[in-house]
């Protein structure tokens, strides 16, 4: 092959690439735009869901709001220590819950599974110990229970503290946003996430209690993450839909250090990576159906392609832009040397084309994402950058670590 056949093939699989990008964001940002959330007549209340909260090396100050925010919803509580009692199960008794210990830390998924041993109730909550719940977070999410639908998770949103770490995490979170909105159309999205979440009990409660949860394994090695994945992926292959109630919105903080926001992602993406081929080759992807697969399949390849046309189009431009390559092909015969120009300029134009409907389509992605901003939108923005730098690198970080999921990297 030699390098006009080269470029030729970059400038086809660049421009198919630009296309489907285009098709992606547009569509994504008109769903995203136009999505109502549904609301259904109040079939349960509180009586009817135990509330799980799982706690390790939490901050106990805030670990008391946290509580405070879950005592006002009026269900059935249990706190979880991860191997650790002190102060957390003082901080229970003042809220008047259950509290329950791991004999040693063993990971979420191991105290989640002993609490399921004791809910009795139609649903399960699961709420992190660092997400704080709106008012009638409960009645609000149950609301979107209907016979259908197996899991139900509230939005996340970043407390903006003023550091820079807080509006990149939040300029992620609604670029997620954006995606899981579009998604929550056909019933399914790809994560409920763990933050705050609601299940059926007669799905999850069999599975979470099952070694194939708490003893979760990765190509044989012990893996402490990815539970709300794993259970969101189990939900959809029951038959049942996965879907978010965008009127709920729970706070959480972003990590504090740049090294550790670093981590969360590389372990985010690690798990992310797993279920990726999990999803498309073990059905749920399949059950979900096409619109699911697409969004899978663009999320998670997008670096990738990224990355390899930013290569090759740097090859492209340094060759083509060389007088060698011009005084190689005037030294064949004038013909051949206009053909050449002809050519170059042709997948020039063909780049500069299919590059530019891109950038219009992520510009309306853009304003997509703006549109679920609560406030401080040009912070978020000028922010952002640095949350989708640190999101890129350790996406492809995550890639080729996959199956290290053994550590929880940020605790």
């Amino acid at each position: 092959m030699n390098h006009m056949h080269l470029f030729l093939l970059i400038v086809i699989v660049g421009s198919v690439f630009s296309v489907i990008s285009t098709i992606f964001y547009i569509v994504n940002s008109y769903r995203s735009v136009h999505y109502r959330q549904s609301m259904n007549d109040n079939l349960y209340g509180p009586g009817d869901i135990t509330i799980i909260v799982p706690v390790y090396k939490e901050n106990p100050d805030f670990f008391d709001k946290v509580l405070s925010a879950v005592q006002s919803q009026g269900a059935n509580v249990i706190v979880v220590g991860d191997g650790c009692t002190y102060p957390y199960s003082d901080i229970a008794a003042r809220h008047s819950f259950m509290f329950l210990a791991t004999p040693q830390r063993g990971g979420k998924r191991k105290a989640l599974s002993l609490a399921m041993h004791y809910v009795q109730t139609q649903f399960v909550m699961f709420v992190d110990s660092d997400t704080i719940l709106p008012p009638n977070a409960v009645k609000d999410l149950l609301s979107s229970f209907t016979d259908d639908v197996g899991g139900v998770g509230a939005n996340l949103r970043i407390i903006e503290d003023g550091r820079v770490l807080s509006y990149a995490s939040e300029f992620v979170e609604r670029s997620r946003e954006v995606i899981l909105k579009a998604m929550n159309h056909n019933g399914h999205v790809m994560i409920l996430d763990g933050g705050a979440a609601i299940y059926r009990t007669e799905i999850v409660k069999p599975f979470i209690l099952s070694g194939e949860f708490y003893d979760y394994k990765v190509l044989g090695r012990k893996s402490v993450a990815g539970d709300d994945r794993q259970l969101t992926s189990h939900v959809i292959r029951s038959g049942y839909k996965a879907i978010k109630n965008y009127n709920v919105n729970v706070s959480t903080p972003s990590q504090k250090t740049l090294s550790s926001y670093y981590r969360q992602q590389v372990r985010w993406a690690r798990n992310g990576w797993y279920y990726f081929f999990k999803d498309l080759f073990g059905g749920t992807a399949k059950k979900a159906g096409a619109f699911y697969t697409f969004e899978l399949i663009y999320v998670y390849l997008l670096p990738i392609f990224f990355l390899g046309l930013s290569l090759t189009e740097v090859y492209f431009f340094l060759f083509t832009h060389h007088d060698s390559y011009y005084r190689f092909a005037f030294s064949h015969d004038f013909l051949y040397f206009l053909t050449t120009l002809f050519t170059l300029g042709f997948l020039r134009f063909t780049r500069f084309a299919t590059t530019l409907v891109n950038g219009v389509s992520l510009l309306v992605f853009g304003a997509a994402i703006r549109n679920n901003m609560a406030r401080n939108r040009l912070k978020t923005f000028a922010y952002g950058s640095v949350g989708l730098i640190i999101m890129f690198i350790a996406t492809l970080h995550g890639l080729v670590t996959f199956w290290k999921q053994g550590s929880w990297l940020t605790r």
